[in-house]
């Protein structure tokens, strides 16, 4: 009896993580176009002048890459590399909100402390973000970009900088090569 009792009342406290185990939200369609970001790519572009992110001008060489955190709802991205500003050294977290039914995108900048996030749409392979933040310099900025992928291979991106959402100026452009 006693037995019975103890096992009746392992069950009972086991009931809600079962339910809870069956219940729990998994990555969808939305969040399997992200695969597109996963890898390791070799980028190289160029910083334009009168750019709103407090950089000079000038060329940069990086690595990105882009990895699933576990439970499959987020991409981290790792950024390494030299630019015209020195170091270049950032992380981001790219994923999609159900919700809102908008891609997100946060970006830091870990060299300076600068951030900034964004709002991502996807049409097949191209991607255009939309968004702001604060520059190095501690001022604020706005950006949109459109990203074109050719899947597993390339990117190539252009990014215009605004300082007040109504004034855009050419900021940066490059290619993304990536690693197999």
């Amino acid at each position: 009896m006693r037995l019975r009792m103890i096992f009746a009342g392992i069950l009972v406290a086991l009931c809600p993580v079962l339910v809870q185990a069956q219940t729990a939200p998994k990555p969808g369609p939305e969040h399997k176009k992200l695969e597109v970001w996963v890898g390791s790519w070799s980028t190289q572009g160029e910083v334009k002048p009168g750019n709103a992110y407090g950089v000079p001008a000038g060329k940069f060489s990086r690595t990105d890459r882009f990895q699933w955190v576990p439970g499959g709802f987020f991409l981290q991205q790792n950024r390494e590399g030299k630019g015209p500003e020195g170091e270049i050294r950032h992380m981001a977290m790219i994923g999609y909100d159900p919700i809102a039914k908008k891609y997100t995108w946060a970006w830091f900048d870990l060299a300076s402390g600068a951030s900034a996030s964004f709002t991502m749409t996807n049409n097949g392979n191209t991607w255009i973000s939309t968004g702001g933040g604060t520059s190095r310099g501690g001022k604020p900025f706005q950006e949109r970009c459109t990203s074109d992928f050719v899947p597993n291979v390339s990117s190539t991106f252009k990014c215009e900088t605004s300082p007040d959402g109504k004034t855009w100026t050419p900021a940066i452009e490059g290619k993304a090569t990536k690693s197999r």
